[in-house]
């Protein structure tokens, strides 16, 4: 079943599956799903979907390959679904399969820079994004410029507030190198900050 079967059966769902499905624990999703159940998978995806479409779009820059890759990689998961040990949580085993897909399209390109004359779309009060607008893209000027092993477990921890056990699984590294990768990527997230925008806040 491709993905988007999965995705629209969502929208399908009277209110009484949806209220089951979100009532229902992720143990018992997964239980039900490899059970051939699409609505349960479905209930997945739609607990998740976001968290890694923004995982995506932190690591590739760029919202169309975001949304490819999370397509990818929930495809990916929901045919190897029976590959998922239980061992750890399912969203941590889902970030890994998103990280490997987007690392699949980073080596297949190089990430282009916002154009220069991008211009907000007119619907958007630029008053009230501004700030947070340009800082984004001071954080993304940054993390651009720190070594790919860096800029993921900074990613992990300080953006999706994963744990370093969580980051250790998600990377297949021992939580001891995610540690040692953390520090290092602060310390040259800092001293790039200060380089790039004369004030390290």
């Amino acid at each position: 079943m491709a993905i988007s079967r999965v995705a629209t059966t969502i929208n399908g769902f009277s209110k009484l599956t949806m209220l089951c499905s979100a009532d229902a624990t992720e143990e018992a999703l997964v239980t039900q799903a490899l059970n051939g159940d699409a609505n349960a998978f479905a209930e997945l995806v739609r607990r998740y979907r976001d968290r890694l479409l923004n995982l995506a779009w932190q690591l590739l820059s760029n919202r169309d390959e975001a949304e490819d890759a999370v397509q990818d990689a929930l495809l990916f998961a929901y045919e190897h679904l029976h590959q998922f040990r239980g061992e750890a949580r399912l969203f941590t085993w889902l970030y890994r399969i998103t990280v490997n897909a987007c690392r699949t399209r980073l080596r297949q390109r190089r990430i282009e820079p916002l154009p220069e004359d991008w211009e907000p779309a007119d619907e958007i009060d630029w008053r009230t994004v501004e700030a947070q607008w340009w800082r984004k893209r001071q954080v993304d000027a940054v993390l651009s410029k720190l070594p790919e092993p860096l800029r993921l477990v900074l990613i992990l921890r300080e953006m999706h507030d994963l744990s370093y056990n969580e980051i250790a699984a998600v990377l297949d590294i021992p939580v001891g190198t995610v540690r040692s990768r953390l520090f290092e990527a602060r310390k040259r997230f800092a001293r790039l900050w200060e380089d790039m925008f004369g004030t390290n806040e």
